[in-house]
């Protein structure tokens, strides 16, 4: 499996929730909380997974949702 590198999309965003798109190329959603991320991403209709952005700018925590 290829490695994905998130720096760059996820550079923006220093803590909170983000979700990604399923192949990892755009931002769906972002917020502060779990919640506010959900909501903007479902917006678009696409499927996708969450991550929690630490402060420190290294650490990404996947989280998929299922449906």
């Amino acid at each position: 499996m290829k490695l994905i590198d998130l720096s760059k999309i996820l550079r923006p965003f220093k803590s909170g929730w983000v979700a990604l798109s399923m192949d990892y190329k755009k931002v769906l959603g972002w917020g502060k909380t779990l919640q506010a991320a959900r909501k903007r991403a479902e917006k678009t209709g696409e499927e996708f997974s969450f991550y929690k952005i630490e402060s420190a700018p290294t650490i990404h925590v996947p989280y998929t949702l299922i449906k």
